[in-house]
Parts: C-alpha cells; sequence; structure tokens
C-alpha cells in the first residue's frame, strides 16, 4: 500500500509573511504569505497587495506562469489584451501566459488584491523591486525601480513585449 503523506496546514494572521514597499507606477505594498521559502510546495506562490487610490499596476505579461487576482476591496478596472473590464470588490482576474494585463485602482480609496500564481517566481519581483516594509510605519515618501529591474523580470519569468505581441490565442477545443 502506498504510504500517504500528509501536507502541512497553517493559518497566517494579516500582516503575517515578508512584506515590501513597491516603487511607482503601483506604490503600496506587497506581501508575501505563501512561497516555496515558506511552504513545502513548489507548485505556487500566494500574496496580498495595496494599490492606493489613483495607482496602477504597469502593464506586463509572463512567460512562466498563470496568474489568478481577487479584489478583496476597492474598484478600477483591468486592461487584458487591449480589453478594458471593470473591476469591483469580490470580482476575480484569471490571466495565462503571454496575456498581457494591467490593473488600475479608479476608486476612492485602496484597492486590496489577494494574489496567486502558478509556478511560483512572483515573490522574486516583490522581494527584488521592494523595500522591506514593518506593519504600521508609512510608506517611503519615494521608491524608484531597482536599476536592474529587467534582470529581475526575466528572472522571475516575465514575458518581453515582443513574447506577448508573437503569442497566439488557442483555438477553440475540441469535442471529446
Amino acid at each position: 500500500m502506498q504510504e500517504l503523506v500528509k501536507g502541512p496546514g497553517a493559518v497566517l494572521a494579516p500582516e503575517e509573511g515578508d512584506s515590501y514597499w513597491q516603487p511607482g507606477p503601483h506604490f503600496g505594498h506587497m506581501t508575501i504569505k505563501v512561497s516555496p521559502s515558506t511552504h513545502p510546495s513548489n507548485m505556487f506562490s500566494m500574496g496580498t497587495q495595496i494599490l492606493p487610490a489613483g495607482c496602477h499596476i504597469r502593464s506586463h505579461g509572463h512567460a512562466r506562469n498563470d496568474e489568478i487576482l481577487f479584489i478583496h476591496a476597492g474598484s478600477g478596472r483591468a486592461v487584458i489584451d487591449g480589453d478594458e473590464h471593470g473591476l469591483e470588490t469580490g470580482s476575480t482576474v484569471v490571466l495565462g501566459r503571454f496575456v498581457e494585463h494591467a490593473i488600475y485602482n479608479d476608486g476612492p480609496g485602496d484597492m486590496e488584491i489577494v494574489w496567486f500564481f502558478t509556478p511560483p517566481g512572483l515573490e522574486h519581483v516583490v522581494e527584488g523591486a521592494g523595500k522591506p516594509r514593518r506593519p504600521g510605519e508609512p510608506p517611503p515618501e519615494h521608491l524608484e525601480r531597482p536599476a536592474d529591474i529587467a534582470r529581475i523580470l526575466d528572472k522571475a519569468g516575465y514575458a518581453t513585449a515582443e513574447q506577448i505581441r508573437a503569442s497566439v490565442k488557442p483555438g477553440p477545443r475540441a469535442a471529446e
């Protein structure tokens, strides 16, 4: 009989996890809740992001990863492969590989996003581009993107603009 191995179980407090202030244009902060360095699975990473009013996540795509964003609070819009979609509390955004996307907080307050990334990799961008954050501290007045951001994005599996333009949508699924 095959041995059954129980996986881990955990409950993380709201401020638990490695948290980093992020440079513009999104500013705010991101907290890594689950990653291969904190959890014995190498299948995904998960965290939260606070996107202040008037800020946005710049347009980008991923070459090796799928991403799910859940809008826990706030409102705004997503631009996905050039199409605009409204976002509100409870919205879910599903993004496959090479899908160009940007998120805009057009609402009056913070947008709270829960993100899932598979396979993991986003946590490397959060750490590499950010500045460590302690709960309760004020945001830095100005935070520039690191000079080596292209290397950080490449290591994490971000797609280049050329790869996104060259990608094709699959045809309809064949009847089974």
